[in-house]
């Protein structure tokens, strides 16, 4: 009995070094194909930029939902985030939420348009505000006209708190 225990122990120990083993070539691998995948987010952007330069609007899904009302995506959270525009807004906020109610929007969806609007007339100016977003576009490979929607609708969700129809 004592040399079949030996061996099934035996037999056990090469079976779990051989699990682990390939567990961990399986996270490897999905290492690599993560850093592989890393730049393709960029380019799925960048893409959507050319055709929403041939006027065809593809930045919607990727970076706020669809529905009513829209949201910002979890991507679009990051983009927001990682470029300085959330703190941008709360540094401006005042500023930015009273830009949109000189515009005397009439409607909810007004709000959310005015407030893109003025959002994407910031990002394309040389306003001084703009710099941070800027600064990460151009260091990510982003077109600035990315960051426009979400930005928006996390203006249009600062008005609301003021402004509700």
């Amino acid at each position: 009995m004592d040399i079949l225990s030996n061996l099934l122990l035996g037999i056990i120990t090469i079976l779990l070094g051989t699990i682990g083993y390939f567990v961990k070539k399986i996270m490897d691998d999905t290492q690599v194909l993560k850093k592989e995948m890393k730049p393709i987010a960029p380019a799925i952007i960048e893409i959507q930029g050319k055709f929403a330069q041939a006027g065809h609007q593809l930045l919607f899904p990727l970076t706020v939902t669809p529905g009513s009302p829209l949201r910002v995506t979890e991507y679009g959270d990051k983009l927001l985030r990682e470029s300085g525009f959330y703190k941008l807004l709360q540094a401006n906020r005042k500023q930015l939420v009273n830009l949109v109610k000189e515009r005397h929007p009439k409607s909810n969806y007004d709000i959310q348009q005015e407030a893109t609007e003025i959002i994407q007339d910031l990002l394309e100016s040389d306003d001084e505000m703009a710099l941070g977003p800027k600064e990460y576009a151009f260091n990510n490979g982003l077109d600035i006209k990315v960051l426009a929607t979400p930005a928006g609708i996390a203006l249009r969700d600062e008005v609301m708190k003021d402004l509700k129809f």
